[in-house]
């Protein structure tokens, strides 16, 4: 008895791999920045332009600068830090923070495409920033906003400034916008200032 030979034919690429299939942080900067504008971010990237103006090598290719922010957050006292963005982005992100001397966890909230889309993330965020609020712990809590949720235009500023006595600090940092680790710490010293 003789089995049937299934022929190896080679598979048909539908999306270029070299050029991105267009969603999420993989998207290019372009397409983000496009993404973020149309979603009423264009005003904070705007002054991120002005305030950062990159120069003549562009953005270096270094880790995420949203790292700056993220590691001035876990590096102060009775402040939580609590992420939003990609999986992938917040795990690196919170891996490497170990090694520069975080002194405690990262909130993160995560997301899908239909939390994403209509508006549940920012509902999630809300809620997590309210269980977070404890004063015995806390004096601040700062929510960063990674590529994905700022170009999606997730509304930090909506957030109260304060709940229980605990100030609430929300901050876009992707890196689309935002050149190096130094202006991302910047974004959220001026943010708390």
């Amino acid at each position: 008895m003789s089995k049937p030979i299934i022929p190896i034919v080679p598979e048909q690429l539908v999306n270029d791999p070299s050029k991105g299939d267009g969603l999420g942080c993989h998207a290019g900067e372009k397409q983000m920045m496009d993404a973020a504008k149309s979603s009423g971010k264009g005003e904070v990237l705007q002054r991120y332009a002005q305030d950062y103006p990159k120069g003549p090598h562009d953005q270096p290719q270094s880790m995420c600068p949203a790292f700056g922010s993220l590691r001035v957050g876990l590096r102060m006292r009775r402040t939580a830090t609590i992420l939003s963005g990609s999986a992938c982005c917040v795990y690196g992100l919170t891996f490497t923070s170990h090694f520069y001397g975080a002194r405690r966890s990262v909130g993160y909230v995560p997301f899908n495409s239909e939390t994403l889309v209509t508006g549940k993330l920012f509902e999630d965020i809300r809620d997590s920033v309210h269980e977070q609020a404890d004063p015995n712990k806390y004096d601040a809590i700062v929510i960063i906003n990674l590529c994905v949720p700022t170009a999606s235009g997730v509304p930090l500023q909506l957030l109260p400034k304060e709940i229980n006595g605990v100030r609430i600090i929300g901050i876009d940092v992707p890196g689309f916008g935002v050149p190096t680790h130094a202006e991302a710490k910047d974004v959220l010293a001026g943010a708390m200032l």
